[in-house]
């Protein structure tokens, strides 16, 4: 893995990235029943620059056929992300859910700031994209992620690899489930995108919005668009808001259906996969954008 450059602090310490805090959400019926019924994660301490990183791993249903780098939304934590974890188990996918330093499950004297935390979760990203080449060496790797977590993914299949050298060149895909928005200094700059170099799916919604610098759904199409060419895909579902991606919301198993559509079709070269992928089209629900 390439180090980052020393100006990373520079960059960010005049932001404090807060679109990536997402407003929490009390658990859903679907999230309580996803908890009461899912195999539980194994945790593994792993070590990362001086510290310890709480990983969980939650292994897939049946053969593997990928690895999931599982990045939650500022505040948030893997077990809020328990819907989308049990989708990509039963689709054949081993997750590997980071707690990042700004999780509210972290005491308050431990935890980071969501600006601080920027630093480690990058750090985050590549300790636990290590660890997936380590254990598990035969299977690819994707990464998923919510707002602030959507970031951290997309940097490691390339964004803002010009300034920061995070890209992870074993990731083949990323999923990405809202935006934290174009930060200053850092995805608010032109050509922020212009590195990604692996297929994305976008997940978004007319009410996904995120202060400050989401504050305009707007923002979500306007992320999507600053993408290079390449096999991008964008979900508009109906109504949805920013707390989509904890289940529970009109549209989330269909959504969630062609995101594991869509990575089994990337990851475990599917070939059926890519094909009900490739002739999905919009509909009442779900709007569907490919660029």
């Amino acid at each position: 893995m390439r180090p980052l450059r020393p100006l990373l602090l520079a960059v960010v310490a005049p932001f404090a990235l807060q679109a990536c805090a997402a407003p929490m959400v009390a658990g859903t019926a679907s999230a309580e029943t996803a908890a009461a019924t899912m195999p539980a994660a194994r945790h593994v301490a792993l070590p990362v620059a001086g510290r310890t990183l709480d990983l969980s791993v939650f292994d897939a249903v049946g053969e593997p056929a990928g690895a999931i780098f599982l990045s939650h939304g500022a505040g948030s934590s893997p077990e809020k992300l328990l819907p989308l974890v049990g989708a990509l188990q039963k689709a054949g996918f081993v997750v590997l859910a980071p707690l990042h330093r700004d999780s509210l499950a972290i005491p308050e004297a431990e935890r980071e700031d969501i600006r601080a935390a920027f630093m480690s979760r990058t750090a985050d990203l590549q300790a636990v994209s290590a660890y997936a080449a380590a254990q598990y060496p035969e299977l690819p790797l994707a990464g998923v992620g919510h707002s602030y977590g959507s970031l951290i993914a997309l940097m490691g299949g390339g964004a803002l690899d010009s300034m920061l050298h995070a890209r992870v060149p074993a990731m083949k895909a990323v999923v990405r489930f809202s935006s934290p928005g174009p930060i200053p200094g850092l995805t608010g700059n032109p050509g922020a995108y212009d590195t990604v170099a692996v297929p994305t799916l976008t997940i978004s919604g007319p009410r996904d919005v995120a202060q400050p610098f989401a504050g305009d759904p707007a923002v979500q199409i306007a992320q999507f668009d600053a993408l290079p060419a390449g096999e991008h895909t964008l979900l508009l579902v109906d109504g949805s808001d920013h707390s989509f991606v904890y289940g529970g919301e009109d549209g989330y198993d269909e959504a969630i259906a062609l995101v594991t559509r869509f990575l089994r079709a990337k990851l475990a070269g599917d070939a059926q996969a890519a094909e009900e992928f490739a002739r999905a089209r919009s509909g009442e629900r779900i709007e569907i954008r490919r660029r």
